[in-house]
């Protein structure tokens, strides 16, 4: 899966969305990574939270050629497990732990930037308000956050904006 993203990403303009709610366990694995990959990647950075659509006004002005959108998804597999999802897989699943379908976000922000975008999504284990991470997932998080500052360091992106907040 790192070769696969690492050919997707390099050189080219990137978006990072994460999406979840840090309140509620393994839900907040989107908005922790932005939070981790601060200052360590060239890429726009976007904690969506629980509402990413609300975010599409500077997803737009952004200007990525690729956008990754990280969330915390039931793929029916073990507690921490990562899947890379394509636009086309997203639009048949139901895959996300929030109410709004993560197959219509994605397709709409394709729309609006016209932009590569695909999903990297995670397996949660918990995710019922004020629990905390799970382990699983917290080892997920390191190594997407491990995997991603690889991917997109600075030197090899000069076309990409300095991260924001």
């Amino acid at each position: 899966m790192i070769e696969q993203l690492r050919e997707r990403l390099q050189g080219k303009r990137t978006l990072i969305l994460g999406i979840g709610n840090t309140l509620r366990g393994d839900d907040g694995l989107g908005p922790r990574l932005i939070e981790r990959l601060q200052g360590k990647v060239a890429a726009t950075l976007i904690d969506g939270g629980e509402v990413p659509e609300n975010y599409l006004g500077p997803i737009e002005a952004a200007g990525a050629e690729v956008i990754l959108i990280v969330d915390a998804a039931d793929l029916k597999a073990a507690p921490g497990d990562v899947a890379l999802i394509e636009l086309e897989q997203l639009g048949k699943t139901g895959i996300s732990t929030h109410n709004a379908s993560l197959g219509l976000l994605a397709s709409v922000v394709q729309r609006l930037t016209g932009a590569d975008v695909l999903a990297l999504a995670v397996q949660p284990k918990v995710n019922s308000f004020g629990a905390a991470m799970s382990e699983e997932v917290m080892k997920t998080l390191e190594g997407l956050e491990e995997m991603l500052s690889t991917c997109l360091r600075a030197r090899e992106q000069p076309g990409n904006r300095p991260a924001e907040e």
